[in-house]
């Protein structure tokens, strides 16, 4: 403000005093025309003196320094009105437009834009012309001419032909070496732009290589400060391909060969040499072999993780209109950021970035916005927005691009392992300067220091000391003796980095993560006094030439002339770091951590996610590998010239066409023929089943639960006979390694993986987080053959046919079951799928005591239960093949939750519309094969295929994964139909794997259920045959697959299924991070359908006690929803209590061609066009998209969350767009991918966030109204009739302003009495009865039901027991329970007490001292938001339902305290 701002005599006096007060030393800075400025000096001694620590203390300050600047600059020759104009320009901070008045520096100090005689492409220091440096690349490069054995080893194997690499094959081969350099690529341009201080590269003798020189750089802090600092050290941008020839020139003429090959290895066990593997196959010898493949880091050891900064830029070589750049000046940093739009300004005040730029003429200029260091790195297509919005603020309009520049270069993070065999340079070996980002200097220095010391060790030849066997050398390249590699490589990376190089690094790379911690005001204010250090200090920080004693001293310069506000930032943010740094600066170590407080902080979930904020769903998903500068990259997905042609970004996914799309009935029977020549036939493994033969069991289905069932039910002596077409296993199976290896089927894995990986959203780190369990990837051939083999050594047979007819046998007959069907022919194998109706061949006749379904999801020979339709988990996968992808080979890749389209926005999210989550499942097969799936996990209608390859392939293209059609493999579409409705159970044909809903409904695992469990079943057949028949077999197998416990497993699995279907995409992120925080046994229980019904309570209480506030709201929610999860839920635990229904067993008879079928996908798919026709996005969920039907099954029984108006919509007329003729089709359909637009039913919850909604909802149905329960005329505990005969019955303390109040106080206490103590007391000990009437019936219902405990325990029955072989156990009713909830009590206890002390007012906090002792409400007293958004009406009316519910359980937990004295539980009456 104008207030804050001094007078240039506030400042001088200021001044005065400051130096009268303190003894200070000060540095001039240099003025824009080379003379010393004594406003430099002055604003040192302002800044150095001033004790404010307030940013507007700082401001003040720094406005003093530019005031006393300008005067100064006054003195020195400025005319009065220029020192007038430039202290007005600058007087306030944040001027934005030209329009509005504010001058350009152009303007301010024309002098600076003079076209004086300075052209950057000709002008400075520098030779001109060069023959090395004007060598065209040859046509042809000399091939490896030894190396082929130990006796004719190459001294040196050099891998990269980057700068790095070349330099050191120019140095080496100087000196006489016998070089190898290799690379596929070697004459490939280098893509980079090098800028360069001119001095450090003269000293080189590369200035010859320049393209264009400026004779000075200028940094600009801020927008008050245009002119910025103006930095007298001249820069340069390097000439890459004269750079490239005279490098290249200079190795043909010294001999060097080249390998034109990638290096896949490299051997180094024997001691005196190294043997180098080429892609091609060839085996290369060598003395030493160099790593200079740059940020790759291809064959250097690192034994601890690679954590560094990532500097990242995009630049542009252009040509513009104009622009406003001084020629003989290069922007070396400007960090102003008041054009930007608010959401990029949001971004840029926690992770800043600035313009570099370089300008060549007045039309050609170099643009560059760089982020100075950050992790994770800031996004291309972030950086191209911001470019684009500064250069329309600066007035630069470009004209043409001729070269965009993505520059990603990892900055600090740990330094190879050394000593190590394996040597290496420039970026592999960590020659990034890990402040700045500058390498090219400080490792051609490098290169010398390398080479000298192998040529070195290479003409001593000895073991040992190399310094006293080079006296007795001989002239030019001799081995004179046994050569030590392992001695030379020790010596060498001592050479590279000694310990006062580690110190300086060490000391950088506390700057670099110091730096990442400050805001843009933090950043600023460094550069500001950094820039303003002497020349000699700063220059050589930048150049790695300051020495660790100069390093303290500019440490110590740097924290004497910040401000104190700028202190206490630094510190603050350097403190996290400082432990380890001063560890690692005292020691010479190479071991900085750059985790906060060494990794002892947890990371704060909950922080917002701002390096991919703007360009989220556009912009690049990092790749799920340690190192993303493994691969040059040359793209992202925005366009940088579309977006300066003010083209919209399109963030929608509306890409492609509904025409286009391929019917989800093709892409099924594409997946049925495909066709498998390693998979031999059936036949060639089974005897032939024949028409008219008997068995004693027949299995329809030849998968991987068919052949299982029918491989245990013949190893137990009965005859097996297999009826299927004759296919191969055509889908890919994913396991847990530790469950197959349980089956004994280890063998039978193509591929094994040390772990399994996922991502929840964008702020994951890009290596994801790992799951800590082995997974596997089932080789298809193999299980199929051991399968095959296993019925082949039993005397299982085979018949290739088609079953059309099933009638069983009458009871107490011995009248067996008969099987028709038609035989397929030979012919028709080779016509995959099967088209029935189409099938020749003959008809045959089989007969069995039992018959066994094992057809998968093909369902029409059994009979099933009424009730709500499946869900269905749908994916698309191709295997490619990627060269070198970003896979890592020995992990899998489970869920990756990070989207390929960013979520419904504007419009759409305003109209209830929502994208159906999918994720990606990766399974790598080698380094260059890779399977990738883009999987929904579930939902109420088949996705269609052709929306999940558009997302897979997008997402591909996001992370970089560039492949063709060409590059495909094989191709999967999957679909997997998860819960529904029971078999009818029991029933005379037994079911089993899919057919039995085996298929895990909240995962879509079975194939190692259906292994685990084919054992039991077949032994239940078996038993039941011997022992009753085929009834009594039918029985108690379908008893093992759908009895009591096995209900209550799916019931609850099934309830995960119908809340997986109900989630929006951060939901499900939110489910899944509290999903694999579970304990291990829980998490990996519940996928493996391992978990007994009452360890899944223990599982749902688990997730209950640690997931947040919002998770547990949807799981309540849920709960209570209208369309009777929870209810489905209960049925399935009180199974034991229903009626058993054994009707299924009596129907004897099949008919499979003449029944109705299943809903099918033909139906499904026509649901799907009416929604494009209606204009909705495939993909994505909304009112008026996949309509739910309106049929009475779907009412009664279906668990569709939004029970509301047909048609969708908020209004009552609703808005569906189909039409009435197609509304009656829908009733017909399978669906329910549909928002509820009214505000009925807890799908409303869903779609808003809001669980008040569903609470009115409740208050609504109840029918009360606040005139019935409040006043005069409330109810009363006796009719009105009887109250009007005798009024005073109602005493007159009780006016009725308290809910609950009838008028019934017989003994007069609140006459007698504070009434409102008196409810208090009442309400808070009805809520404690509330409690313990659930924590008794619960418990006692288990137990009755032998769910949980046993009928002779009851509720108070815990106690802890000493057991001979466990030890001391906690149990409760009998059962034994982990250690660990016995601390929940005591855990508890203490935050009763404190969330009592600050509602009844104990403790005096601020934020809680308004809130009303009973109905508190807020986020900690009412996490759910059950009050929120209620009307006064309501509110008084749920206040009602409550203190009568509270009633009502005192009185209960009086009853069962007395039924507990006489030793009897609530149930024990019936």
């Amino acid at each position: 403000s104008a207030t804050d701002t001094p007078t240039p005599r506030d400042a001088l006096g200021a001044h005065t005093r400051a130096r009268h007060t303190r003894k200070h030393t000060m540095f001039a800075r240099t003025a824009s025309v080379g003379a010393p400025s004594r406003a430099t000096a002055h604003a040192k001694a302002i800044r150095a003196n001033s004790q404010g620590t307030s940013r507007g203390g700082s401001n003040a300050r720094a406005q003093a320094v530019r005031v006393v600047r300008a005067r100064a600059r006054a003195r020195e020759g400025s005319s009065a009105s220029e020192w007038g104009v430039r202290c007005g320009a600058r007087g306030k901070r944040g001027v934005c437009a030209r329009a509005g008045g504010r001058q350009t520096l152009k303007e301010l100090r024309p002098d600076l834009y003079a076209r004086a005689p300075w052209d950057p492409m000709r002008d400075g220091d520098r030779r001109l012309e060069s023959e090395e440096a004007n060598t065209p690349f040859p046509s042809e490069l000399p091939g490896l001419t030894r190396g082929t054995s130990a006796r004719e080893t190459y001294d040196l194997v050099i891998v990269g032909c980057g700068p790095a690499g070349l330099s050191a094959a120019d140095e080496a081969s100087r000196r006489g070496l016998r070089v190898a350099l290799m690379d596929p690529t070697p004459l490939a341009p280098w893509m980079n732009n090098y800028g360069v201080w001119c001095d450090e590269f003269k000293a080189l003798g590369f200035d010859d290589c320049y393209r264009a020189v400026w004779n000075k750089a200028r940094v600009i802090i801020d927008e008050t400060d245009v002119e910025g600092k103006m930095l007298d050290r001249a820069y340069a941008q390097v000439d890459r391909k004269k750079f490239k020839q005279k490098l290249m020139a200079r190795c043909m003429k010294q001999g060097v060969e080249f390998g034109i090959s990638t290096v896949e290895s490299c051997d180094h066990s024997d001691p005196t040499f190294s043997v180098v593997t080429l892609g091609d196959g060839r085996k290369v010898h060598a003395k030493m072999v160099l790593d200079a493949t740059g940020h790759a880091r291809k064959l250097v050891d690192f034994d601890r993780d690679f954590t560094p900064g990532y500097q990242a830029a995009f630049g542009i070589f252009a040509t513009v209109e104009k622009h406003d750049f001084p020629l003989d000046t290069m922007l070396f940093m400007d960090w102003r950021d008041e054009h930007l739009s608010p959401k990029f300004k949001e971004q840029n005040d926690k992770l800043p970035t600035f313009l570099y730029a370089m300008p060549f003429s007045d039309t050609e200029v170099f643009l560059e916005e760089t982020s100075l260091v950050a992790r994770p790195s800031l996004e291309f297509d972030d950086l191209k927005i911001k470019l684009k919005e500064r250069l329309e603020h600066l007035g630069v309009k470009v004209t043409a691009v001729h070269e965009e520049e993505y520059c990603l270069i990892p900055m600090g993070g740990v330094l190879p392992k050394f000593p190590q065999r394996t040597l290496g340079i420039g970026g592999t070996a960590g020659m990034v300067h890990p402040s700045t980002g500058f390498m090219v200097a400080k490792t051609m220095l490098c290169v010398r220091a390398l080479v000298s010391t192998l040529d070195d060790a290479l003409k001593a030849g000895v073991r040992g000391d190399i310094t006293d066997a080079l006296i007795a050398a001989e002239e030019g390249q001799s081995d004179n003796g046994t050569f030590d590699a392992t001695t030379t490589a020790a010596t060498i990376w001592s050479k590279l980095w000694p310990e006062d190089d580690l110190r300086m690094r060490t000391f950088m790379c506390f700057g670099m993560e110091t730096l990442m911690q400050l805001d843009v005001n933090g950043t600023r204010q460094f550069f500001d006094t950094f820039f303003d250090l002497p020349k000699d200090v700063w220059a050589g920080f930048l150049s790695w030439r300051i020495q660790p004693a100069g390093l303290v001293r500019l440490g110590v310069q740097l924290f004497v002339l910040f401000s104190n506000y700028m202190r206490i930032t630094f510190v603050s943010s350097a403190l996290p770091f400082m432990g380890s740094f001063f560890a690692n600066f005292a020691t010479a170590d190479n071991k900085f951590d750059s985790n906060k407080w060494g990794g002892l902080v947890l990371k704060d979930k909950t922080k917002k996610n701002l390096s991919a904020l703007a360009a989220a769903g556009i912009g690049p998903i990092p790749a799920p590998v340690g190192n993303p500068t493994a691969k040059p990259i040359t793209s992202s997905p925005v366009d940088f010239e579309k977006i300066i042609s003010n083209e919209k970004l399109s963030t929608s996914p509306k890409d492609i066409k509904p025409e286009g799309l391929k019917d989800d009935r093709e892409w099924i029977a594409f997946q049925q023929r495909k066709v498998f020549a390693d998979q031999k036939p059936i036949k060639e493994y089974l005897g032939a089943l024949t028409s008219g033969e008997k068995v004693d069991v027949l299995v329809v289905g030849a998968g991987p639960a068919g052949l299982a069932i029918a491989a245990e039910t013949a190893k137990r002596g009965l005859s097996v006979g297999l009826i299927a077409p004759d296919t191969p296993f055509v889908n890919n199976y994913g396991v847990w390694l530790d469950e197959f290896q349980k089956l004994g089927l280890e063998d039978c894995l193509l591929h094994k993986y040390e772990d399994a990986l996922v991502w929840f959203d964008d702020s994951d780190p890009a290596s994801g987080q790992a799951l800590n369990r082995p997974y596997g990837q089932v080789c298809r051939k193999r299980l199929r053959n051991h399968l095959l083999t296993e019925c082949a050594s039993v005397g299982v047979k085979y018949l290739p046919g088609l079953v059309d007819f099933v009638r069983h046998g009458e009871e107490n007959t011995d009248e067996l079951a008969e099987v028709r069907g038609t035989i397929i022919r030979d012919d028709d194998e080779d016509n995959k799928p099967i088209d029935e109706a189409n099938v020749k061949g003959d008809q045959f006749t089989l007969n069995s005591r039992l018959v066994v379904c094992g057809t998968g999801h093909n369902r029409d020979m059994l009979s099933y239960e009424q009730g709500s339709p499946p869900g269905w988990q749908t994916a698309y996968g191709v295997e490619i093949r990627v060269p070198n992808h970003p896979f890592p080979v020995n992990k899998a890749i489970f869920m990756d939750f990070r989207q390929s389209d960013p979520e419904a926005g504007g419009e759409e999210q305003q109209g209830g519309v929502w994208r159906v989550p999918s994720f990606l499942y990766v399974l790598p097969v080698s380094k260059d094969v890779v399977f990738v799936e883009e999987t929904c996990l579930v939902a109420r209608v088949q996705v269609p295929f052709d929306e999940l390859k558009r997302r897979l392939y997008r997402r591909m293209a996001r992370m970089g994964v560039d492949f063709t059609e060409d590059d495909v493999l094989e191709i999967e579409a999957s679909w997997i139909p998860l819960g529904g409705t029971a078999p009818v159970a029991p029933q005379r044909t037994i079911a089993y794997g899919a057919a039995a809903g085996m298929v895990h409904p909240a995962s879509g695992y079975s194939v190692v259920n259906s292994l685990t469990k084919a054992p039991r079943v077949a032994e239940a057949m078996v038993q039941g045959l011997k022992e009753g028949g085929e009834r009594e077999a039918a029985r108690r197998a379908w008893d093992i697959l759908w009895g009591a416990e096995p209900r209550r497993q799916i019931g609850f699995y099934q309830f995960g299924m119908e809340l997986l279907m109900s989630l929006r995409i951060e939901q499900m992120r939110n489910f899944f991070g509290t999903f694999f925080s579970l304990p291990p046994h829980l998490a990996r229980g519940f996928l493996g359908n391992r978990l007994s019904s009452s360890e899944l309570i223990l599982f749902a209480l688990t997730t209950f006690a640690i997931g947040n506030n919002e998770l547990r709201g949807l799981l309540l929610a849920h709960l209570v929803s209208r369309g009777g999860s929870g209810l489905r839920l209960g049925q399935a635990y009180a199974y034991p209590l229903l009626p058993k229904d054994e009707s299924g067993l009596d129907v004897l008879q099949v008919d499979r061609l003449s029944r109705a079928q299943e809903r099918s996908t033909y139906k499904m798919m026509k649901d799907f066009y009416e929604s494009q026709r209606g204009g909705n996005i495939p993909g994505y969920m909304g009112r008026d998209w996949w309509s739910i039907p309106s049929t009475s099954r779907s009412s009664k029984d279906g668990d569709n969350d939004n029970t509301g108006d047909a048609g969708g919509g908020g209004s009552t007329s609703g808005s569906s767009t189909m039409s009435a003729s197609s509304s009656q089709d829908a009733a017909d359909l399978v669906g329910a991918m549909k928002i509820d637009g009214s505000s009925q039913g807890a799908v409303t919850f869903w779609s808003n966030g809001s669980a008040a909604m569903v609470v009115t909802n409740a208050v609504r149905k109840t029918g009360l109204r606040q005139g019935e329960l409040f006043g005069d005329n409330r109810r009363k505990f006796l009719p009105s009739a009887f109250i009007s005969q005798a009024p005073n019955v109602v005493p007159p303390h009780l006016t009725g302003s308290l809910p609950g109040d009838i008028g019934w106080d017989p003994l007069a206490l609140g006459a007698q009495a504070d009434i409102q103590r008196y409810r208090a007391r009442e309400l808070i000990n009805g809520r404690w009865a509330m409690l313990a009437v659930i924590g008794v019936l619960v418990p006692e219902f288990l137990g009755h039901n032998n769910i949980f405990g046993s009928p002779d325990q009851h509720w108070w029955n815990t106690a802890i027991v000493n057991d001979p072989i466990d030890g001391f156990q906690l149990t409760y009713m009998g059962e034994t329970i982990p250690w660990g909830l016995f601390w929940l009590p005591i855990i508890h206890l203490p935050l009763f007490f404190v969330a009592e002390a600050l509602r009844v007012g104990a403790f005096e906090l601020e934020a809680f001292k308004d809130l009303d002792k009973l109905y508190p409400g807020g986020r900690l007293f009412d996490p759910l938001g059950l009050a929120d958004g209620q009307t006064e009406e309501d509110l008084a009316i749920l206040k009602t339902i409550e203190i009568q519910h509270a009633r009502l359980a005192m009185v209960a937990t009086f009853v069962f305290i007395l039924e507990g004295l006489a030793g009897k539980g609530p149930y024990d009456i019936f």
